[in-house]
């Protein structure tokens, strides 16, 4: 499915793209790939996906490749660049920085895989891959195969994606299979891409080209191999990517913050045509700056803490190193830059030829999603508690 359609770049912009072989290289290329997102933007809103250039700039850049281990091939990119990636995107646009956050865990997902079903489905590392794991589908056991049927929603990416994931619960002649712990057993699995139904349902005000949509399919044949265990035990002797299950989420938290530098960005643009001698404008935009610069700290200080350890030999996180507020922290502290950046804009700001229209309503969706909940706060105030005691 590989497509040989060229970005649309000027000649020296995509000769200048550095070779994808370690983090440094491919923030490079992502970076260097900023204004050409800003340039897609606009298209990649009104059909509700990445366009087929971006998508090609991104497999050139490296950026599906980030999350593979060492042992597969892969640069095994620090989390932390992972970030600085999904950032850069997000002041340019945040859907596509969405995009690239989704399809940046082909290879967390995919090092889980043995040895065969690797070499079957990745014989190259720049096979972008999206995956749902929620509602959960049904994978009966049959001999050396899975029925798999279900429904996944919010297939972030899956237009733009050429393996597609999706999480199962286990049954085996009609009983549900549970784990040593009581917990039932859920995999991943890879479908048949041709088998998959996607469905024409992303229809959103926030986030609108991440062309989050639902998929399905219905008895879908799958070799067992093609499958992991979605809720793995933490494993300190494995490689850094591969320790913990929750590690591809992380980078997710780098939206608000571009959102928010993006925020800043037109409201100094605002500012400088309104006269840049009213004191109020300037503490406003000030305050603005400084509220940026507080969710880049919190967001960059938590990953940080996690790479610190996971790329450390036979070492695991602890929990309260794990259990970040970071992301909604960010996000509370990105509505709050965007409320002043809103008043600086005056009411410009509600037309929809004005950039900051779809700001607004792209961080209204990234608000609505999981990883920005004020709900991780509990699992914080309670790992506190518990590792205190």
């Amino acid at each position: 499915m590989t497509s040989t359609t060229m970005p649309t770049m000027s000649d020296t912009a995509w000769d200048a793209l550095r070779e994808p072989t370690d983090g440094a290289a491919i923030l490079a290329n992502v970076r260097a790939l900023v204004p050409m997102a800003a340039a897609e933007a606009a298209q990649t809103n009104a059909q509700g996906f990445m366009t087929e250039p971006m998508r090609e700039a991104l497999r050139r850049a490296g950026t599906y490749r980030v999350g593979f281990s060492a042992s597969r091939g892969g640069p095994q990119v620090s989390l932390t660049q992972q970030t600085q990636m999904v950032e850069a995107f997000a002041r340019a646009d945040a859907s596509l920085a969405w995009n690239l956050c989704i399809l940046q865990a082909t290879g967390f997902y995919a090092s889980r895989l043995g040895d065969r079903a690797f070499a079957e489905l990745y014989p190259e590392l720049d096979i972008p891959t999206c995956g749902s794991f929620h509602p959960r589908g049904r994978a009966d056991i049959d001999g050396d195969e899975l029925v798999v049927s279900g429904t996944w929603m919010t297939g972030s990416g899956i237009m733009a994606s050429e393996r597609i994931v999706a999480g199962v619960e286990v049954f085996d002649g009609g009983e549900q299979v549970m784990k040593a712990d009581g917990s039932p057993l859920v995999l991943g699995v890879w479908l048949p891409i041709d088998e998959v139904e996607i469905l024409d349902d992303w229809h959103v005000i926030g986030l609108r080209g991440s062309g989050s949509r639902s998929y399905r399919v219905d008895g879908a044949r799958i070799p067992r191999h093609h499958s992991f265990d979605r809720y793995f035990t933490p494993q300190a002797d494995a490689e850094p990517l591969n320790k913990v299950v929750d590690l591809p989420f992380y980078s997710m938290a780098g939206i608000p913050v571009g959102i928010a530098q993006h925020a800043v960005d037109l409201a100094t643009a605002a500012v400088r045509r309104k006269g840049a001698d009213d004191t109020r404008r300037l503490g406003l935009l000030g305050e603005a700056e400084s509220l940026t610069r507080a969710a880049r700290a919190v967001v960059y200080a938590g990953v940080g803490a996690i790479d610190d350890v996971i790329f450390r030999d036979g070492e695991l996180p602890s929990g309260s190193t794990m259990a970040r507020g970071d992301s909604p922290a960010a996000t509370q502290l990105a509505r709050r830059v965007v409320d002043i950046c809103a008043e600086l804009q005056g009411s410009a700001l509600i037309y929809e030829r004005n950039p900051f229209e779809q700001l607004v309503r792209d961080l209204a969706g990234v608000t609505a999603h999981a990883s920005t909940s004020r709900s991780l706060w509990v699992s914080v105030g309670r790992t506190i508690l518990e590792e205190s005691a």
